[in-house]
């Protein structure tokens, strides 16, 4: 858990959001834990309903990056960097995820990606109210 007074801002409009989600989207370990996923699924032969295999590895180190920014204090590029990159997969893949060929290793990725999607998205568009 994250050490409390990380957070940078104050009086925010969402106090019962703040309360809940800031002290996990300041904190690089659930994007940590949706890049070792990403990088675990490589290793999953390919199949066709599975997103291609550099997609799993090039989110993967994606992810991997974000969580280092956020792990060096700087949860507005951090949050950012997650959140659009976690969009980014789910318009190519999330369609395909959903289809009548369900796998459990594409639904995973799919879930653990809207997951941090509305985590760290939170983070960047509700609770960062100051421009500095």
């Amino acid at each position: 858990m994250p050490a409390e007074g990380k957070s940078k801002t104050c009086d925010s409009p969402y106090p019962a959001i703040e309360a809940v989600i800031r002290p996990y989207s300041q904190y690089p370990i659930p994007v940590w834990s949706l890049s070792a996923l990403f990088l675990a699924s490589s290793f999953v032969p390919p199949r066709p309903f599975f997103p291609p295999i550099m997609h799993r590895i090039g989110f993967g180190a994606i992810f991997a990056g974000a969580g280092y920014v956020l792990s060096t204090g700087d949860t507005r590029n951090g949050s950012g960097i997650t959140t659009a990159w976690s969009l980014t997969y789910l318009f190519f893949n999330m369609r395909k995820s959903l289809t009548s060929n369900r796998s459990a290793v594409s639904l995973a990725l799919t879930g653990a990606t809207l997951a941090s999607t509305a985590l760290y998205g939170s983070e960047y568009f509700l609770l960062q109210t100051d421009d500095s």
